[in-house]
C-alpha cells in the first residue's frame, strides 16, 4: 500500500514538473540577472510550511547532532553520504560527455567502499582523487542552449526546498536512476533508503546552521535571499562542472538544506 502511494506521489510530481517545464515557459520571461519566479505566491506559502517544519523538527535535530556527536563521527557520516551518491554522479558525468571523470568517480567509490570501510574514510581523496558532485539538473544545464541561470521558473518543493523546473526534473531523474534506491527496492529493504535520506538531511543541515542563520539575520527578505543564493549556486555548478565538491553557504541553499534532500 505504501509503495503504491509513493508511486502515485512520484507520478503526480512528474506531471507537475512537466507542466512547469512546458506550460509556463510561454507565460513569462526571465529578467536578466534575476530569478524567474512567476509562482512567487504559492512558493512563499510552501516556503513558510517548509520553514516551520525545519524550525520544529529538522533544525533541533541538526543542532543536537552537531554539538553532541563527536566530530570524527560526523565526518565519517558525511563521507558515507557522499560515497553513496558517487554512482549517480558517475552516471551524470557520462551523460555530460566526461567518461574520464566518471571513471575516476567509480574508482573513488570502489576504493572508499572497500579500503575506506563503506565510505567512512575518504581514502580516495588521500590518493589524489578529489570528490566531484554532478546531478541531472546540471546535466540538463550543460546540454541546454539556455544560460546556466535560466533553469525555468523558480520552485519551492514540499519538504525539498529551493529548486527550479530544470533541477526539479533532474531531482526526479536522479531518484529514478539511483542504483542504491534500485537495490534497496529490489531487496525489499527500502527502509535503508529512508534512513539514508534522513541522515543526509541532518548531515547537510548541521553543516550549514551558521551560514543559514547569517543569511536570515542579514537579509531583509529571507525567501528572496535563498532564492538568489540558489540560482547563483546552480549556475556556478553548471559553469564549473568537474570542480571539486566544496561546502559553502549555498550548499544548503541549493542542496535542499531546508528540509530535505541534499544532492
Amino acid at each position: 500500500m505504501i509503495r503504491s502511494f509513493l508511486s502515485r506521489v512520484r507520478f503526480g510530481l512528474a506531471v507537475v514538473l512537466l507542466a512547469a517545464t512546458t506550460g509556463l515557459g510561454a507565460c513569462a520571461s526571465q529578467e536578466p540577472g534575476e530569478p524567474w519566479d512567476p509562482l512567487e505566491v504559492p512558493n512563499r506559502f510552501m516556503f513558510a510550511i517548509n520553514r516551520t517544519i525545519d524550525m520544529l523538527i529538522v533544525r533541533p535535530v541538526a543542532v543536537t547532532y552537531k554539538f553532541w556527536v563527536p566530530e570524527p563521527i560526523q565526518r565519517g557520516v558525511s563521507n558515507v553520504v557522499q560515497n553513496l551518491g558517487e554512482p549517480v554522479t558517475a552516471i551524470n558525468e557520462v551523460a555530460q560527455g566526461e567518461p574520464s571523470r566518471a571513471a575516476q568517480t567509480i574508482a573513488r567509490f570502489l576504493v572508499n567502499t572497500t579500503i575506506g570501510i563503506l565510505g567512512i574514510f575518504d581514502v580516495a581523496k588521500e590518493l589524489g582523487m578529489p570528490p566531484t558532485k554532478e546531478d541531472f539538473g546540471q546535466t540538463i544545464g550543460v546540454w541546454a542552449k539556455a544560460p546556466p541561470e535560466d533553469g525555468g521558473p523558480y520552485l519551492v518543493l514540499p519538504l525539498l526546498g529551493p529548486s527550479n523546473a530544470r533541477d526539479a526534473v533532474g531531482l526526479l531523474v536522479d531518484y529514478v536512476i539511483d542504483p542504491f534506491r534500485i537495490l534497496t527496492w529490489q531487496l525489499d529493504v527500502e527502509y535503508l533508503m529512508y534512513a539514508r535520506t534522513g541522515v543526509t538531511v541532518v548531515d547537510a543541515r548541521s553543516r550549514t546552521l551558521q551560514a543559514l542563520d547569517d543569511i536570515e539575520k542579514n537579509s531583509l527578505d529571507y525567501y528572496s535571499a535563498l532564492r538568489s543564493a540558489y540560482t547563483q549556486k546552480r549556475a556556478a555548478d553548471i559553469r564549473q562542472k568537474g570542480a571539486p565538491q566544496s561546502a559553502s553557504i549555498a550548499l544548503v541553499a541549493s542542496g535542499r538544506p531546508e528540509l530535505g534532500f541534499a544532492r
